[in-house]
Formats: structure tokens, sequence, C-alpha cells
């Protein structure tokens, strides 16, 4: 999966006329390997291979992927953490400790797109996300 998206990336850059630098795909290979990661974890992940990186570079590649619809932000209080799942999926999301995991249920993803067919406006994307307080015997994440 890793390789493809990386791949994947690389092409969609390319089709739509930006530069495919090193560090705009570190930040991909990081949201690749990290769960929902923040900006800042995807810092911490890159900055042994990168130690300059700044966190506009980062910033401004997670922009550009959320605007080629590459990437979900999910707003978790004061902090944003960012799914590369940009395919029509809602989370469980812990408010206790953060944890996000992706409800993958292929009638629940049909019957939201079906949902953004019928919006009587022209809708860009879908957030459906399940907040609360897991019972801390097993975290969310997968």
């Amino acid at each position: 999966m890793q390789e493809d998206k990386l791949k994947e990336f690389r092409e969609k850059l390319t089709k739509e006329g930006f530069k495919v630098t090193p560090q705009r795909i570190e930040v991909v290979n990081a949201l690749v390997k990290l769960d929902h990661p923040t900006a800042k974890e995807i810092k911490q992940h890159i900055e042994d291979r990168y130690p300059m990186i700044s966190p506009s570079t980062i910033y401004g590649t997670l922009d550009l992927l959320e605007d080629m619809g590459e990437l979900i932000p999910i707003q978790q209080g004061a902090e944003t953490k960012y799914d590369l799942s940009p395919e029509v999926h809602p989370h469980y999301i812990c408010e206790e400790n953060g944890d996000i995991r992706d409800i993958e249920d292929p009638e629940i993803e049909r019957e939201l797109r079906e949902l953004l067919k019928e919006c009587p406006f022209e809708a860009d994307r879908i957030e459906l996300n399940f907040y609360g307080k897991c019972d801390g015997k097993e975290n969310l994440t997968n």
C-alpha cells in the first residue's frame, strides 16, 4: 500500500503541475505509516531524515493533499489529525485519549455516497464522526 500511495501521489503531483520534492514524499510517507497523525507527529517522524523541515512545508503539503482530495482533516479539540483515506467513511473518536478508528462498513459507505449524490448543493466531502470516551480497556487505533 505504501509504495502504491507514494506512486499515486507522485503521478498526481506531476499531472497537476506541482513539484515532486523529497519533503512532500516524506510527508505522504509519514501519513501512510502513522495512524491519523497530527502535523507535530508528522514532523517528529520526518525530522531524523530532514531536520530542517519547516512546519510551513508540512502544513503546505497537508493543504495541497486536502485540495487534491487525498486527505481528510479531522478536528479534535484544538488539534487536527489527518486521514490519508479520502474515501467516504466515518470515524470513532475518543475525546479522552485522542484515538481514532476508521469505521469500515460498506453499507454505511454506500449510503453516504448516495446521500452525497442527493445533496441539494455541490458538497465537497462528508464528515461523519462519533465522539465520546472509549472504555479505556482497548485503544481505538487499529
